[in-house]
């Protein structure tokens, strides 16, 4: 069991350059959490009590208006951190974490990882490389959410996210059609009808989640402006 968390551990990029003897410490201080779908991790307000890493599954970070109107900020992939600048800053969670599939995350807890950044300034700098792409993604996504029209946003999404996929023509969505629209601060309506443009000039075919995409088409209609 042991064995089998190290190796998830290093997988990660900001642990890829430790070795195993400073990585079995953080193990120690491992634990892993199992979420049902539905299922949530934090709440907004809740203190930071570790570096959250999901295994397996899906979780959506969002916050909830006084009103009840839900806005998704993030979906995270297997593979991924979250939580660090919380943790870092000692200060409680700005928004809620829960899981829109079957997940396991797994839990470093705050002394462990306070105690091996003190030990190893190396740690230090892969989490700042860390902490900064995922700052220059923010800013791309304020940009995004800013200038462009929801046409530009929906395209762009699938083009970013089919770059990650084996086959970009064929695009899995990682979440249902309300959690995509909340993320692009879209409206579910909006959504729709953007999509059925799409399918109607002959650039997309949606089969559920499943979009197949005439890749160059978009391209040539993001390189025009939509």
């Amino acid at each position: 069991m042991q064995d089998a968390l190290l190796q998830s551990l290093v997988r990660l990029d900001l642990f890829t350059e430790l070795s195993a003897e400073q990585m079995a410490p953080i193990a120690r201080h491992t634990s892993t959490q199992h979420l049902a779908r539905g299922e949530t991790l934090f709440e907004r307000g809740d203190p930071a009590l570790g570096l959250y890493i999901l295994q397996r599954g899906q979780i959506k970070l969002g916050i909830t208006s006084p009103q009840g109107a839900e806005k998704v900020v993030s979906i995270i992939h297997p593979g991924e951190s979250f939580g660090e600048a919380v943790l870092f800053l000692e200060r409680r969670f700005p928004v809620y974490a829960q899981a829109t599939l079957e997940s396991d995350v797994i839990v470093i807890a705050k002394g462990a990882i306070f105690a091996l950044l003190d030990q190893d300034p190396a740690v230090a700098r892969k989490m700042l490389a860390g902490l900064s792409t995922r700052m220059h993604r923010l800013l791309g996504d304020i940009e995004m959410l800013s200038l462009q029209s929801s046409m530009e946003r929906f395209v762009g999404y699938l083009l970013q996210i089919g770059a990650d996929q084996p086959d970009a023509t064929k695009v899995l969505l990682p979440a249902n059609k309300g959690t995509i629209a909340s993320l692009l601060n879209l409206t579910p309506e909006t959504l729709s009808r953007t999509m059925t443009k799409l399918q109607q000039a002959g650039l997309i075919e949606v089969h559920g989640k499943e979009i197949l995409i005439n890749l160059a088409g978009l391209r040539k209609h993001v390189g025009n402006g939509i």
